[in-house]
């Protein structure tokens, strides 16, 4: 008997002082809390959300798309966009090609310079989308005896309501204290 109590109360300490233990994240960041920037970036122009912003061009109204942001206009003044780059999907660019400093990877080969403001706006088109894409060369070829041949990029085909077509576009924003933010991809939908 004496053997069960001292069992139960060895038990019974490991379990009080496993449960009373509580992790330290360092950054109090937990696992399921958000991580909000300090700077938050806003696309004010954007038609829909989806995960991330959707502004809308038309391929009949000429093709051309403006994307605004902004920034709480008690965090600075964005001096420049120092750095855009682009995929035809969301997930086939990673942040590692936005930090490349090869001027042959930029969709702009120029920074766009703000206005002394909170807000700053990049305006492209989709002809301009092809140069790029013609410029760079495509990587994705087709399957089969042409394999590894790449396709002649061409304008992208509108979205149906099944299968939407979206370009997503990467920025660095450069704030005029020299700070960069690198905000979320913002997408462009073609339409018909």
């Amino acid at each position: 008997m004496k053997t069960h109590i001292i069992k139960i109360c060895t038990l019974a300490l490991l379990s009080a002082s496993t449960f009373s233990c509580k992790k330290d994240y360092g950054n109090n960041l937990g696992p399921l809390q958000d991580s909000v920037t300090d700077n938050p970036v806003t696309v004010t122009n954007a038609n829909a959300f989806e995960r991330f912003p959707v502004v809308y061009t038309s391929v009949a109204a000429g093709g051309t798309f403006t994307i605004n942001f902004a920034i709480p206009a008690d965090k600075g003044k964005i001096k420049q966009i120092t750095k855009v780059a682009t995929s035809s999907t969301v997930q086939s660019l990673s942040y590692t090609n936005l930090n490349s400093t090869a001027a042959s990877t930029s969709y702009r080969t120029a920074p766009i310079p703000g206005n002394g403001t909170n807000t700053i706006s990049f305006t492209s088109n989709l002809n301009e989308y092809l140069a790029y894409r013609i410029r760079v060369g495509t990587t994705a070829g087709p399957i089969g005896p042409n394999a590894g041949t790449p396709p002649a990029p061409t304008i992208p085909v509108p979205s149906t309501t099944a299968t939407p077509t979206d370009i997503a576009f990467y920025f660095n924003i450069m704030l005029e204290d020299g700070s960069t933010i690198v905000p979320l991809p913002v997408r462009v939908r073609v339409q018909p």
